[in-house]
């Protein structure tokens, strides 16, 4: 059983904390101007280390190694790992007691939106270290689609009190797929160019308009062009491409793709040379065994890593960030070293950072210590070789930074949605008692629907779902001030009575609602207005649940742990609303156009298969 840790310290140790940005070379380390010569000179011990820890077992993410062992760091990279019994003992001005546990790299998600999990990048950082998480790419498209160019830039800034390193990138999709939803900002290759100009920027995000990538629009190439003439990361989202698609896909610059959901995918992407990052969300059921079974037969994993995408916080604080993805791969039978490298080591090679992603001589001294090697929470973690939690909590915690007034609050203009009419679905003019309508279909497993058309009846010119359970209406409507919005009707989303609405709407966050009455999904639409943006429940014309997000309407400013009680408080508000339990986020995925699927945007009806618009009365 491992000893309780302990720790001299004769000198503060220290750690920067700002997002790393670059220009130029894709190679690239995230320590630099080091003063090697004061680290060679420690490596021969003729000057003291800033830090030793000790009596640990040493986890080798290079070879697939544990071993007894000390590790030295100075001006926060490692210096020596020096293995137990073989070599000198290391002048160090502070030790710190492994107690016998494991010694591990920092885990790196290597593609996530920090929006998605309803906290600031600050706060986000704050739950994610006690995880073990150390770095994390980061997409703020989210943000993006709300308030464009300085959306990204609140995210860099906020980023810099995080205890996470976060490495922004340009999004690339604003809109997701032009011309088939309407968001806050548009990106070409010019914005893109700025970002990527930008201290904090990374590289260029997810090109998710993967038809267009693959068809060669001139838009798509201009931004890719854009991270190629720099020899930036590129990352991709590319799904069910395979063939010639997913080659062309690959040859447009991406280096990734995570938007894989089945085992043919990951075989299709690992031939194509791309770099695979399993994933599990938060938004729906986990296909993580579909994926480890693509590995299979496979001799070498060196190109696999794993990333979260969207994760709550709710799921974020009762079963991890990165280190929850490792305890689903190991219930897939897969070995513990191969999934801590797959969220270190490959990790830190899929974006070509050279000092990150493992713990040998000149690397970040980024380390966690770990009772058991079975992605359970680590005991302490270190940041570029100072100590920021132990024991499950934050040390040296400050105040978290005001959030500015052109982020927080106004950012839901629902301009055109002026009463209940507005939600109610006429019928064409000339429509008898019935008319022939467009259908959604939600009875999948997860958000992403199908459609068909029904015959439905009409009273008093509008579409009648009395007597029908198992329909309901749903409507998009641009909370970005153009006035646009699409109201249709659903089948399967389960609503028994009342009302729900959200702000949280990937990709355009447009405000996405499902209603029985028109009046409960106006006065659900009229709260969220009113607080800034969230999630909220009516029943009978009053509000019943109402989680506010004021920060671009996709964010809280509670931590963490104040922040998971009042999503569940909403959890309860909406699963009394609906027959089935788990239904608050599946509305945040049905306005999401860059799939292969049938979904409604404030523009229409949009088949992502053929990126074209469905007609909602057909005329036949």
């Amino acid at each position: 059983m491992a000893h309780r840790a302990r720790i001299c310290y004769t000198k503060k140790v220290r750690a920067g904390r700002r997002a790393p940005g670059r220009k130029g070379s894709r190679k690239m380390r995230v320590k630099k101007d080091l003063d090697r010569r004061r680290l060679v000179a420690a490596a021969m011990g003729q000057e003291p280390c800033d830090l030793t820890v000790k009596n640990v077992r040493f986890v080798n993410v290079i070879t697939g190694e544990i071993y007894p062992a000390e590790v030295d760091v100075l001006d926060g990279v490692v210096v020596r790992v020096r293995e137990k019994g073989r070599q000198a003992e290391q002048e160090s001005r502070a030790v710190y007691d492994g107690g016998g546990r494991y010694l591990a790299p920092g885990c790196i998600d290597i593609h996530m939106h920090i929006e998605s999990t309803m906290m600031t990048p600050e706060n986000f950082g704050r739950a994610a270290v006690l995880c073990g998480t150390t770095s994390v790419f980061v997409d703020p498209h989210e943000i993006a689609n709300v308030l464009g160019v300085d959306g990204v830039r609140f995210m860099i800034e906020n980023a810099k009190a995080s205890p996470v390193r976060q490495f922004n990138l340009a999004p690339s999709c604003l809109p997701s797929v032009p011309g088939a939803e309407g968001n806050g900002a548009t990106f070409g290759p010019q914005e893109i160019a700025q970002l990527l100009e930008t201290d904090g920027v990374f590289g260029v995000a997810e090109l998710m308009d993967f038809y267009n990538v693959t068809h060669g629009s001139e838009k798509m190439r201009g931004i890719a062009g854009e991270g190629l003439a720099r020899d930036m990361l590129i990352q991709g989202h590319a799904p069910k491409l395979e063939g010639g698609a997913i080659a062309a896909y690959a040859l447009a610059g991406p280096s990734d793709n995570h938007s894989i959901r089945d085992s043919w995918e990951v075989v299709e992407n690992l031939h194509a040379g791309l770099y695979v990052d399993l994933q599990e969300n938060s938004l729906g059921a986990s296909t993580m065994p579909q994926l480890v079974e693509g590995l299979k037969g496979m001799r070498y994993t060196d190109h696999v890593c794993l990333c979260n995408d969207d994760v709550h916080a709710k799921d974020l604080l009762e079963t991890g960030h990165v280190n929850r993805l490792i305890k689903s791969v190991l219930r897939q039978g897969v070995h513990p070293m191969d999934a801590l490298r797959w969220s270190t080591y490959n990790s830190a090679r899929s974006a070509r950072i050279d000092d990150l992603g493992a713990l040998a001589p000149g690397y970040v001294a980024d380390m966690q210590l770990l009772d058991e090697l079975d992605g359970r929470d680590p005991y302490a973690v270190f940041f570029e070789g100072a100590l920021v939690a132990e024991g499950g909590r934050l040390v040296n915690e400050t105040p978290a930074q005001p959030i500015p007034a052109a982020v927080r609050g106004g950012t839901v203009r629902i301009a055109g949605l002026t009463g209940p009419e507005s939600l109610a679905l006429r019928a064409p003019g000339g429509a008898g008692d019935t008319v022939k309508v467009a259908v959604l279909d939600y009875d999948t497993p997860t958000a992403r629907s199908d459609l068909f058309y029904e015959v439905l009846p009409v009273k008093d010119g509008l579409v009648d779902l009395s007597g029908r359970e198992d329909l309901c209406f749903i409507a998009v409507w641009n909370r970005h001030g153009s006035g646009e919005g699409t109201v249709s009707v659903a089948r399967h989303l389960y609503l028994r009575d009342g009302a729900m609405a959200t702000t949280v709407s990937h990709d355009c966050h447009n405000l996405t609602l499902c209603y029985r009455r028109p009046e409960d999904g106006y006065a659900a639409a009229q709260a969220l207005a009113r607080c800034g943006g969230g999630f909220c429940t009516v029943q009978d014309g009053r509000v019943t649940g109402l989680l506010e997000l004021p920060v671009a309407g996709l964010m809280s400013e509670l931590p963490c742990r104040e922040l998971v009680p009042a999503i569940a408080r909403q959890e309860q508000a909406t699963d009394a609303i609906f027959e089935r339990p788990g239904r608050m986020m599946k509305l945040s995925l049905v306005s999401l156009a860059c799939t292969q699927n049938a979904v409604i945007t404030d523009k229409g009806l949009f088949d992502g298969r053929t990126q074209r618009f469905y007609e909602q009365f057909p005329k036949d």
